[in-house]
């Protein structure tokens, strides 16, 4: 009887088998990871729709007026303005905010959101964010922000209630260009009188300076609301570039070597949150690039406000190297984030949301108010006045 031999697997057999598994593995994340991208900026931009309805419905009941990007303490007080919760605040006796914290939008918007966790803190992982009172209890974060030559670090002392809602919304608004930054006026010739900042603006020209209406006080009164940014996602990232000198302006895209290697981005969470450090790698150990921010960072806590390229004057950021992935930020600022990918949704003032890089909105059309901003002049678009002309 003739026997029949087994026949086994060779090593070169087995090993191409698991070469296609782990190919065929790396596709299949590559796929999902990818999936999960399109999803979660999906679920962005349906947010920021919702965000713009409730912006265009408190348009709709205040005459037309484009909700203020901020209003300090002060004004409030003096247009005689409070804002309240639906329902007592836990550990208060009263359901009205304390005015430290309506100074910038998530609550002065909250009541025509419906006071949704989504909208005004859903990029938060946080265990108990399902519980609908820690919607206004959540351990608020200090930010030790030198944003604005340090006028407005603390804006929102941490012991109040609704500290986290006020400065960390997964959305920043236009604030400085949309609706105004409003503060009492500390001019001789109007004292304390609410005013708007860049209200006075003055375009700078070759020629003679003119004014410049950079800012929109009414929704009918966005120039170009197809490109008008109103709300993106946000966050406070520390500087990690140098400021090109005045002869470069001409060449923003190419800023000058970072003058740190390894800036943290800002906000990590709670802990992380009061120290903004400088180092080789964040708070979530993910490495820094020379030249920019490169990294989508869904961990970064939001920011109320975020800015444009400039603010008057001030170089804020710019893309880096001409890489359209890589931020360069020149004066740590509420700047424009990349959380789940190197797209950033953003909703616009006709209400359409757009993915957008940071080569796209380092273009000042994106943001001022004004009709005139030529394709060469787009990326150096200034004007007089400063943050602290009032």
């Amino acid at each position: 009887m003739r026997r029949t031999s087994e026949r086994a697997f060779t090593i070169v057999e087995m090993l191409v088998v698991i070469s296609i598994i782990a190919i065929l593995l790396a596709l299949l994340f590559g796929g999902v990871t990818s999936a999960l991208k399109t999803s979660k900026n999906s679920k962005q931009l349906s947010d920021l729709r919702q965000l713009f309805t409730g912006w265009t419905l408190y348009a709709n009941q205040y005459n037309d007026q484009c909700l203020p990007g901020f209003l300090s303490v002060e004004t409030q007080k003096n247009w005689k303005v409070s804002y309240r919760m639906n329902g007592k605040i836990e550990g208060q006796s009263t359901d009205k905010f304390d005015r430290a914290v309506t100074q910038t939008y998530p609550w002065r918007l909250a009541p025509y959101l419906d006071y949704s966790w989504e909208l005004l803190q859903g990029n938060r992982e946080d265990p108990n964010s399902g519980v609908a009172n820690s919607l206004y209890t959540i351990e608020p974060i200090q930010i030790p922000s030198e944003s604005l030559r340090g006028s407005l670090q603390q804006l929102v002392p941490s012991t109040l209630a609704g500290a986290t809602v006020a400065l960390q919304p997964p959305f920043g608004y236009n604030a400085f260009y949309l609706g105004g930054w409003w503060d009492i006026s500390k001019k001789a010739n109007a004292p304390k009188i609410p005013r708007p900042y860049f209200a006075n603006a003055l375009r700078i020209a070759t020629g003679e300076d003119r004014a410049a209406n950079v800012l929109s006080r009414t929704l009918g009164g966005i120039i170009n609301p197809d490109r008008m940014t109103v709300f993106c996602p946000a966050a406070y990232l520390a500087a990690n570039a140098s400021m090109p000198g005045k002869e470069s302006f001409g060449h923003l895209d190419t800023p000058s070597a970072p003058n740190v290697v390894g800036v943290s981005t800002f906000l990590q969470g709670a802990h992380a949150a009061a120290h903004a450090c400088v180092g080789n790698a964040n708070q979530s150990g993910q490495q820094e690039v020379q030249g920019g921010y490169r990294e989508a960072d869904p961990l970064s806590a939001g920011a109320a406000w975020v800015t444009p390229p400039w603010l008057g004057t001030d170089r804020i950021w710019s893309i880096s190297n001409a890489d359209s992935s890589s931020l360069a930020v020149y004066t740590g600022q509420a700047v424009p984030l990349m959380r789940y990918s190197n797209q950033i949704p953003a909703a616009k003032g006709d209400g359409s949301t757009k993915l957008q890089d940071y080569g796209d909105l380092n273009d000042m059309r994106e943001w001022l108010n004004l009709s005139d901003i030529t394709a060469e002049k787009c990326r150096q678009q200034t004007h007089t006045g400063t943050i602290s002309d009032q």
